[in-house]
């Protein structure tokens, strides 16, 4: 089997399950709430494409890294929770091209759930009367949201590790959870520039990030999509 056949069962895969349509479910709710809430919070001259997309895509990027943990987390986990992990060793391919696809798929997914919370949370704004703005500032944030989205699901690549390593998804979640609140305090002391889950909310606020920020986020990235591929290669699997 070539890599497009394996990306295409893949996908299918992921396509049939009820866990992708809830994903987009709930994760719809945050920008709904969020969105509201900064207009509702607004002074009663009403608020503004920049000042609400701002505030907005500031809280709803962090938000976006427990989905897409969870997304990473999930395709590799489900096959050992699932005990399809057999059946899918037991095809005629690569482990090298499994692990790609499922990166590939998790990309794809991750991607697509980053702008729809963006088509949602502007939906939103638009229904609630949000005024001026230049389109070309709105297309400006919406790439710099997805230049954020791409870092934050780099960042996912440990987590892919530690689900493989304990054969399911459920610690990838609980280690997300002691991110979330370490991100929080560290980034109140300033170290958001030197934490790699919360560096890419710093490029999310500046538009730009510190070289020591880039080396410690791609060593991050890196150690975790290199593990992977290489817990598939050496490890001993049931």
């Amino acid at each position: 089997m070539n890599i497009l056949s394996v990306l295409h069962c893949e996908l299918r895969k992921i396509i049939r399950s009820n866990v992708f349509w809830i994903v987009f479910l709930v994760l719809g709710f945050g920008p709904i709430m969020m969105g509201v809430g900064n207009v509702l919070s607004s002074n009663a001259g009403g608020i503004h494409w920049e000042q609400y997309l701002t505030g907005l895509l500031d809280t709803l990027a962090p938000l976006g890294l427990i989905g897409y943990t969870f997304i990473a987390a999930w395709v590799f986990g489900r096959e050992f929770s699932d005990r399809t992990i057999k059946d899918l060793l037991a095809k005629p391919v690569s482990r090298a091209k499994i692990v790609l696809s499922k990166f590939l798929v998790i990309l794809a997914w991750c991607l697509l759930l980053s702008i729809y919370m963006f088509a949602v949370g502007f939906a939103v704004g638009a229904i609630l009367g949000v005024e001026g703005g230049s389109a070309a500032f709105i297309w400006s944030l919406f790439f710099k949201f997805l230049i954020t989205s791409l870092l934050y699901i780099f960042v996912t690549a440990p987590s892919i590790l530690l689900a493989n390593v304990t054969k399911g998804y459920l610690a990838p979640l609980g280690l997300i959870l002691i991110i979330v609140i370490l991100s929080n305090v560290l980034a109140s002391f300033g170290f958001a520039p030197y934490f790699p889950w919360t560096i890419p909310s710093v490029f999310q606020s500046t538009g730009s990030l510190q070289l020591s920020s880039i080396v410690i986020l791609a060593y991050t990235g890196i150690i975790g999509i290199a593990g992977t591929f290489a817990w598939w290669r050496y490890a001993e699997h049931p």
